[in-house]
């Protein structure tokens, strides 16, 4: 078994996305502050003060995000989040300000010579370059014409390399209404992407934390190999 992190690192000042703030993350109780009320072997302890967006670094949006009086991340269903995966890589036939489509998804399918099936996760490769470079948040991503391919797929989940799985300056947010209502997860700011394997299914878990009226939650998302 192999184990593949596609997790973006959080740390002390990370911005995730234009319009949400930097990621705090602050000494909040150290070894030098606490050790008076312990003694020996025990030298006090280490504890941090963590304040961030629901929708920091690799994060799962729950369709509260975008559906009124919808799942938060507590009431999401965690059948959704984990289980059989396949990944397309796009990059390949996509340009920097290209949008995804439904064409282009399945040109990927084609190309790599799998096929999605029903209930599966589906992982999206976009770009080459690193994620947060210049230039990242301005990538075209999904268009409408792909998150119809998504529901005509029945997949039950989505993950992308970028910020935000609607092209950033399309404040209709049409891929997130179309698809959260079904619901079709969205997870996004994936990284590590093109570790996985083309031409065959793996297992894929993003558990969302059971975060009361939260949008989204940061997750920790791993691809499971099996030899």
């Amino acid at each position: 078994m192999k184990i593949i992190d596609l997790t973006l690192e959080i740390y002390d000042g990370l911005k995730s996305y234009l319009s949400h703030p930097p990621i705090v993350i602050r000494p909040e109780s150290t070894f030098e502050n606490s050790f008076q009320r312990y003694v020996e072997p025990c030298e006090g302890f280490e504890s941090r003060f963590l304040e961030m967006s629901d929708h920091s670094g690799t994060h799962i949006d729950a369709p509260l995000h975008f559906i009124r009086n919808s799942q938060s991340t507590a009431e999401m269903d965690l059948t959704r989040c984990y289980g059989e995966a396949i990944y397309l890589d796009l990059t390949p036939f996509k340009q920097t300000k290209d949008e995804v489509t439904y064409d282009m998804l399945e040109k990927a399918m084609e190309t790599q010579g799998i096929k999605v099936k029903q209930n599966d996760i589906v992982l999206i490769r976009t770009r080459t370059g690193q994620w947060g470079e210049e230039g990242f948040f301005e990538e075209g991503a999904f268009a409408p014409s792909a998150g119809d391919w998504l529901i005509e797929k029945q997949v039950k989940c989505v993950g992308l390399d970028l910020a935000n799985i609607d092209t950033h300056d399309n404040m209709a947010r049409e891929v997130h209404m179309k698809i959260l209502p079904v619901p079709i997860y969205i997870i996004e700011n994936l990284v590590n992407l093109d570790q996985l394997p083309k031409d065959k299914h793996f297992t894929f878990s993003a558990l969302p934390l059971k975060l009361k009226n939260a949008t989204a939650s940061p997750v920790r998302a791993v691809a499971i190999l099996n030899d």
